[in-house]
């Protein structure tokens, strides 16, 4: 497919993000161009654990998570194919006091903000999860209208839409560098030719600083890893319906996926990797170390002692890009004209993708936003020292 010479927009990145935005941009009517150098979801979405929940401790993140979460029951009839959504519900299990309080603070927070959510004792989790051993825990929360979807059929599905729209869609396609008219933005350069257009969207993942220092930004954005393995429970108790669960004591989350494998990720070892190691997005390794592996089952294991007889089944992992507080930068950048991004989200933004995509759309189209902060989300949060603050230790909660 010849390569279209002008567009209204050119979205760079064919993640969850990218296609999202490409696909809202169509539907609002404007001409638009997805520039993907691999193939569609092949970083960091492909590699996501496609977990979607609103438990945050930022109210702005929590509500932007909450218009997604609107999303996602009927974004297959949106979109007119499969993203494969699963309503199971989500646990979050801490220790500790000060844990325990922050834990009752942020769901009193996301129950005004909407979300349906409700502190429970940490006995109450064996009810979903048949076995569960609450051993050292204080308290839980539980979010009933959490899920999962599946990271690449999503994806594409936006993408497959988006075209149905108008959009063209062009995979195996390098961005080579921005084409400058003094400050502003005037088109993408490419190893299959150049497209003039107004404005450029920069969805590129762990190469998000790379697009940005065409147009001569610093972005704060650097590639880390994503690392996830799959196991067969090998137990009756364990569904595609089970919920999803984080112990905030070892850092380890859990989801089903559609087969009722356990998919799981996260660990001691990884968050105290993911602040002190940068990783080469164009070499990196598609699983993770055995290490990894090992300490994740033994995680497992230790809430969910069924698991000692699970199955590995896969491991994967693929690079991502983290900005300075882990969490989503979203907008345009000071000085820069004709230049937005939807870049750092840190593995946690997958779930986002629905209403960032939506939120893009609006801000080209009227330039505001209903459902996201735009001063929150923007890149200048960190140069003015307001980033968010977590109030848990694990980067994915927030």
């Amino acid at each position: 497919m010849d390569l279209v010479r002008e567009a209204e927009v050119v979205v760079i990145g064919g993640g969850a993000h990218g296609a999202s935005a490409t696909y809202h941009l169509a539907r609002a009517g404007r001409s638009v161009a997805l520039i993907e150098k691999r193939t569609i979801a092949s970083a960091s979405s492909g590699a996501s654990g496609g977990i979607i929940r609103c438990h945050y401790s930022n109210p702005a993140m929590v509500r932007l998570a909450h218009r997604a979460a609107e999303w996602w029951p009927g974004l297959a009839d949106e979109l007119g194919h499969p993203v494969d959504y699963v309503n199971n519900g989500l646990i979050v299990a801490v220790a500790g006091a000060a844990d325990a309080a922050h834990l009752e603070r942020a769901v009193r927070m996301q129950q005004r903000v909407g979300v349906t959510t409700q502190v429970i004792a940490p006995e109450e989790i064996e009810h979903w999860i048949p076995g569960f051993v609450t051993e050292g825990l204080q308290l839980a929360a539980y979010e009933a209208e959490a899920g999962y979807a599946d990271p690449y059929a999503a994806s594409t599905a936006f993408a497959a839409k988006a075209r149905e729209l108008g959009a063209q869609v062009y995979t195996e396609t390098t961005v080579t560098g921005l084409v400058m008219s003094g400050s502003r933005v005037t088109g993408v350069e490419t190893n299959r030719g150049t497209i003039r257009t107004a404005t450029v969207v920069n969805c590129a993942g762990p190469w998000a600083d790379r697009i940005a220092a065409m147009a001569g930004i610093d972005l704060p954005v650097r590639p880390g890893l994503l690392q996830m393995v799959a196991f067969h429970p090998r137990y009756d108790g364990w569904t595609r319906g089970s919920p999803t669960w984080l112990d905030l004591t070892t850092m380890t989350y859990c989801r089903p996926d559609a087969s009722g494998a356990m998919l799981a990720g996260g660990g001691l070892a990884e968050n105290a990797a993911i602040d002190s190691e940068a990783v080469d997005p164009d070499a990196a390794p598609p699983r993770p170390p055995v290490a990894f592996e090992a300490e994740i089952h033994e995680n497992l294991v230790r809430r969910c002692p069924w698991a000692a007889r699970a199955a590995r089944l896969r491991a994967w992992s693929g690079p991502d890009g983290n900005s300075p507080d882990f969490h989503l930068v979203f907008g345009p950048v000071p000085g820069v004209a004709g230049y937005l991004q939807i870049v750092g989200g840190s593995g946690n933004s997958f779930k986002l993708a629905p209403a960032t995509g939506e939120a893009l759309a609006e801000y080209v189209t009227s330039g505001t936003s209903t459902y996201l902060d735009l001063d929150a989300f923007s890149v200048t949060r960190f140069a003015e020292g307001r980033p968010f603050r977590g109030g848990y230790q694990m980067h994915i909660v927030g």
